[in-house]
């Protein structure tokens, strides 16, 4: 039978944009960034054929005309990246890594990959597997050597970065042999920072600044390039080991990379996690049903495994499985299953276990729904009562409501949990006590977020208002 030819695109578009000057570089030696002196992003060109093509990267070399090789990315593991979502019409881009380069002139890049890439066809969501041609073997076993050389050569310092597009149009795949093609991207779109993919990176917190929730700090590469992170309040640290920043902990940070300011702005940071061997998958949730403890979930990330799919099927279990809320807020499965189904299509879940391929499931160890919707859609506002410290119990006579049928006498018990976050009238955080010490001091105007069931509200967040004042 005649094999017919599929065009992938995976080209991997070097995306070349010089920047002149010191201060347009950046790097661990820059005041604007520390982010080292070299940037490496990837790309795609799209093709419609395909909803996820998903390679394992290990590590990525630049060398200058003598033949002498930088190590700009390096995973020992294997990162996986889904080439597909990396164009949605247009090209968008990924930070692959930060790296510090020596001045030079630079006239090849080298890629290793896992030998194995994983195709989900659209719209069928059937998945394939190809390797790359023997040709392009590694000198370590299942692993394949894309080279591409630099034409015009990069000379540093002048050129601060360079962007690999993985053209999937001009890839190949014929009798399970994917044959890549490596190209240069014009560098259209790399300056706007909505056109990058939020990604993770991994290394050690140093140089931390400012006050929590709004703090700076470089996290150290293994490369030994640096990344400047920032957090506010939206973002979620969650710690096995640790639950505050400081410096020389060991980070897992997920966020958004602004090519402008060359900082990512972190949704979730992980401190020293327990499960960092573990397979990952972070993305939209969807299908969620309590009774059976499972949910499935559309990676825009993984870690340790390419998807059999277009979603991964998520099985927990009430006592082995840890459920965590916004901010890493522990919850029980009860809990996390309601604030999921409230947050609907807008349930962002990062999800953390023991992956199966031939199921297609991971068993999860750790879930944790990362984005605020987790609080809720209902919301009630007015003045407090009957508050209990010790049952974590108080009561609100409701002068405002939203999201769900109020009872006629307007009096709504409301109990706290763990996952409760609590604010004070000027919008700062404080404890569960000094606010419980606040209501037991006369009535207060409270305002509370997440969900109204069964005559009980269990807040998310609980908010101190001024009397009289607005929302």
């Amino acid at each position: 039978m005649k094999t017919r030819i599929i065009q992938l695109c995976l080209a991997i578009t070097l995306a070349m944009s010089v920047l002149l000057g010191a201060l347009g570089c950046g790097g661990a030696s820059s005041s604007s960034g520390g982010t080292g002196n070299f940037q490496l992003f990837v790309t795609d060109d799209l093709h419609t054929g395909y909803s996820g093509v998903w390679v394992k990267v290990y590590k990525a070399q630049i060398k200058n005309s003598a033949g002498a090789s930088t190590t700009l990315f390096d995973s020992v593991d294997g990162t996986t990246i889904n080439l597909r979502q990396l164009n949605d019409g247009a090209s968008k881009f990924l930070l692959l890594a930060p790296g510090v380069l020596a001045d030079g002139t630079y006239n090849k890049i080298e890629f290793v990959l896992d030998k194995s890439v994983t195709l989900v066809a659209s719209p069928s969501g059937t998945s394939s597997t190809g390797n790359f041609p023997a040709s392009m073997d590694d000198s370590t076993a299942g692993r394949s050597k894309l080279e591409i050389n630099l034409s015009p050569a990069l000379v540093v310092p002048r050129a601060t970065r360079v962007a690999i597009d993985f053209d999937l149009r001009n890839w190949t795949f014929v009798g399970g042999v994917v044959t890549p093609v490596l190209a240069v991207h014009p560098g259209t779109g790399l300056d706007d920072s909505a056109r990058h993919e939020r990604f993770e990176f991994k290394g050690l917190v140093r140089d931390l600044s400012g006050t929590s929730p709004t703090q700076t700090f470089l996290l150290g590469l293994r490369t030994g390039g640096t990344l400047t992170v920032a957090t506010d309040a939206n973002t979620s640290i969650v710690g096995d080991g640790a639950s505050a920043l400081a410096n020389g902990l060991k980070a897992e940070v997920y966020g958004d990379y602004n090519p402008v300011t060359k900082t990512v702005s972190a949704r979730v940071i992980k401190l020293e996690s327990e499960f960092e061997d573990e397979a990952k998958a972070i993305g939209a949730a969807s299908n969620i049903v309590e009774l059976s403890n499972s949910f499935d979930v559309a990676p825009k990330y993984t870690r340790g495994f390419a998807p059999q799919g277009e979603k991964v099927s998520v099985v927990t279990n009430s006592t082995t499985t840890r459920f965590r809320g916004n901010h890493g807020s522990t919850l029980t499965s009860a809990q996390f299953y309601a604030a999921l189904t409230a947050a609907g299509a807008n349930a962002v879940v990062e999800v953390e276990g023991v992956y199966s391929s031939s199921t297609n499931t991971i068993t999860a160890k750790s879930v944790h729904i990362e984005n605020e919707s987790e609080l809720g859609g209902d919301e009630a506002k007015g003045t407090s009562s009957v508050p209990d410290a010790e049952a974590g119990t108080f009561s609100i006579q409701i002068s405002e409501h939203e999201g769900f049928d109020a009872p006629e006498s307007g009096l709504v018990p409301v109990k706290v949990s763990t996952a409760t976050r609590y604010k004070n009238t000027n919008g700062n955080s404080m404890t569960k006590a000094a606010f419980f010490e606040a209501l037991a001091t006369g009535s207060k105007v409270v305002k509370v977020e997440g969900i109204y069931k069964d005559g009980l509200f269990s807040p998310g967040k609980a908010e101190l208002k001024a009397s009289g004042g607005n929302n």
